[in-house]
């Protein structure tokens, strides 16, 4: 895997992007991975080697994660929920099992940090703020024209 210089990695997670096609854009259903692709201008051109993905849990539907990905496989953005082992990183601290966090790529180590989830995102329980959260952190410019609606009932027991 590419290894990014972490300005690099922070200027791309930062820089204002776009969905190609917003109206196309819908929540998956579970053990689904939907992926959209995204574009940005840098430097007078126009980009398109980003991707945002949104994956479902099959046995549960809470269990959710929405990545920014950068030229087909680098994470610079991850936001998971109902993961039910814990987290270790790197350095030793832990994120608990089920406990909704982020992973912000690292130069070095990539995605493999995670850190609980800033206060910029208000709806861990509701997978669609959750998502319209991500956008909004991820600086999708263009998320006003997004309309989504729940392809199932999110919280059925399971």
């Amino acid at each position: 895997m590419m290894i990014l210089p972490q300005r690099e990695a922070d200027t791309l997670r930062e820089i204002e992007k776009a969905f190609i096609n917003p109206t196309s854009v819908r929540l998956p259903e579970r053990r689904e991975t939907k992926l959209y692709p995204l574009w940005y201008e840098r430097d007078g051109r126009r980009k398109d080697d980003m991707t945002l993905s949104a994956f479902r849990g099959k046995k549960n539907p809470k269990k959710v994660s929405f990545r920014l990905l950068y030229a087909q496989g680098i994470i610079l953005v991850r936001i998971d929920t109902q993961d039910p082992t814990s987290h270790t990183n790197p350095d030793g601290t832990r994120i608990e099992a089920l406990e909704p966090h982020i992973h912000i790529y690292k130069e070095g180590h990539g995605d493999k940090f995670a850190y609980p989830l800033p206060n910029e995102f208000n709806h861990t329980d509701d997978i669609i703020g959750l998502f319209m959260d991500f956008l909004a952190y991820s600086n999708v410019i263009n998320r006003d024209q997004v309309h989504l609606a729940e392809p199932e009932v999110l919280f059925d027991g399971y």
